[in-house]
């Protein structure tokens, strides 16, 4: 990093409320429940931001630790909350009259289960399937005991009749495996069993059983990401294909689980973050600039501190910060090439000029031909 960028970086807080994700509430008191429930108290950045280090005994100490590989890919690890139980109800039309009616389809079905149940005894225990950010803990209207955790990839997955005595709390990072509660008879229930229900970031209902079975969760359905085309513009991209294309250059990538599960937590092309992370700091997760930007993404101390980071020399931690803070500058710019600017030289001072700064541009240059270099090397 430069003397000059480290001046302009120095601007990066300015302006950075008004240009948070507008999803998140006013005043930053509650996180969007992506299981379709609405909003749910948490603390400002209790989503994947959550602060490892601070995370209770028995947690994940880093998102690689819900991470197998195969094949020479990175999936999320997801396994059953009960490993063994039987299965008593599948998911999707039922006869059975508790169930909510429901239109999947175009298709309206009288009742319909949104979910699966397991079958174990009173006060077995329940484990997360897959490592990720509790978004609520508690019990509904219904009387239910509910978990709800929402995992690297953008997806949820529900913990429903569970015993008033839960192991986690709101903004807790869990990895699988790890206890979230025990069987109970809570809510509208015929007896002891757990229901356990799979979301995407939409709050789509999804059959749980087949993704189970493989082992792994489903990739994200889009990426936020360059165009190939013109990579200084903004576009969608399929989830499956930039992370296929991430995954054949992984080899040339250092920190490279990291880095996937940062992008795909924050809805951005993980090739992208990676190229910045290559401009930022060459990789070393210890870099400090001369102006005191610090880690992976060379975030100030300030600027990393409101985007829930709280050990910033710890790899995962900075790379979910900046990846937040990339995403955070798509959305509100609209195109990569003005992110990237305000990423180095801050939002204020790229909203205010309404163009790419003249001494960003040798920066943006460098990060899109590494992103095309990790094109090339994929192809």
């Amino acid at each position: 990093m430069s003397y000059t960028d480290c001046i302009s970086r120095i601007s990066q807080l300015d302006s950075l409320i008004n240009s948070m994700d507008p999803s998140w509430a006013p005043g930053g008191r509650s996180i969007l429940d992506t299981a379709g429930q609405g909003l749910v108290s948490g603390s400002p950045f209790s989503g994947v931001l959550q602060s490892y280090a601070s995370s209770p005994a028995g947690s994940a100490d880093s998102a690689a630790s819900g991470v197998s590989a195969s094949n020479g890919r990175s999936y999320a690890r997801f396994t059953s909350p009960l490993p063994g139980a039987p299965l008593t109800q599948s998911f999707g039309p039922s006869s059975e009259t508790l169930e909510p009616s429901a239109t999947v389809g175009g298709v309206t079905y009288a009742h319909y289960h949104n979910g699966i149940d397991l079958a174990a005894p009173l006060g077995a225990a329940v484990g997360a399937a897959a490592s990720g950010t509790v978004t609520y803990a508690g019990r509904q209207s219904d009387g239910a005991v509910v978990v709800k955790i929402r995992h690297d990839n953008g997806y949820s997955t529900l913990y429903a009749h569970l015993d008033p005595s839960l192991a986690v709390t709101v903004g807790q990072r869990v990895a699988a495996g790890q206890s979230v509660g025990r069987v109970g008879v809570t809510g509208v229930t015929t007896g002891p069993h757990l229901h356990f229900g799979l979301y995407t970031s939409a709050g789509a209902a999804v059959d749980p059983s087949s993704w189970l079975a493989a082992g792994n969760m489903p990739d994200p359905t889009t990426l936020l990401g360059p165009n190939p085309r013109d990579p200084s513009s903004l576009t969608e991209v399929s989830g499956s294909s930039a992370l296929a294309r991430f995954d054949a250059a992984s080899s040339l990538i250092p920190y490279a689980a990291e880095i996937r599960s940062a992008a795909i937590a924050n809805g951005i092309d993980p090739s992208l973050l990676a190229s910045l992370v290559a401009a930022e700091s060459s990789f070393n997760p210890k870099a400090v600039s001369s102006c005191g930007a610090q880690g992976l993404t060379q975030l100030m101390p300030r600027t990393g501190a409101s985007l829930g980071v709280t050990v910033p020399f710890d790899a995962q931690q900075n790379l979910n910060g900046g990846a937040k803070y990339l995403a955070t500058q798509l959305k509100s710019f609209g195109r990569v090439d003005l992110a990237l600017a305000a990423y180095n030289a801050g939002p204020g001072t790229v909203g205010r000029l309404g163009a790419v700064p003249a001494s960003t541009r040798g920066y943006i240059a460098r990060i899109l031909g590494k992103w095309n270099s990790y094109q090339e090397a994929a192809a």
